[in-house]
């Protein structure tokens, strides 16, 4: 009888370890969060930056290229829109709905869920949806003009990299092969 219990005891202790691991959020927890954090919103409100940065790098584009004829537009244009097509077709919220439940599901748990839920549901929570949108334009914006500012420094690392790559290259073949 001792044997049997202490199989019992044991059997049990060696089972707490799995049952302490928190079940993965079930679909409906995961859409109710996608939907109070307004994550379409937000992921229709990127594709919209990007249309609009795409657009404004093709204009400056044809712009400091004045020697282009209506034809050259035009075939630029007509990419231009081909790419709007593939970027709205691809990040359409039909193909990362599933994508970001997955990334969801692996990265939290059930409870984690239920508390952000909860959070996302409260006033302060939604303040934080409704501002998100805000606080990640004037990131990007600071974002893009500090990248600006580094562009002739990136620049210059990238030239001075060719070079070095470049003599690197000479010295391997030797000064016989210069």
């Amino acid at each position: 009888m001792r044997s049997f219990i202490a199989a019992v005891v044991l059997s049990s202790a060696l089972a707490m370890p799995a049952m302490a691991v928190e079940a993965p959020p079930t679909d409906a927890s995961l859409h109710k969060l996608l939907d109070v954090t307004h994550v379409h919103s937000l992921v229709d409100n990127m594709m919209a930056q990007t249309r609009a940065m795409m657009q404004q790098s093709v204009e400056a584009n044809l712009a400091s290229q004045s020697q282009l004829d209506d034809g050259q537009r035009k075939i630029i244009s007509d990419s231009e829109q081909k790419m709007q097509a593939l970027l709205a077709n691809e990040l359409a919220w039909a193909k990362l709905e599933p994508v970001y439940m997955d990334i969801y599901r692996k990265s939290f748990t059930q409870k984690e869920v239920d508390d952000m839920t909860a959070f996302y549901l409260s006033p302060s929570g939604q303040s934080m949806v409704t501002k998100m949108p805000q606080v990640m334009a004037q990131t990007m914006q600071y974002l893009k003009s500090e990248m600006a500012t580094m562009g002739p420094q990136i620049q210059r690392i990238s030239e001075d990299t060719a070079n070095q790559l470049k003599a690197y290259n000479a010295s391997k073949l030797g000064p016989a092969n210069h």
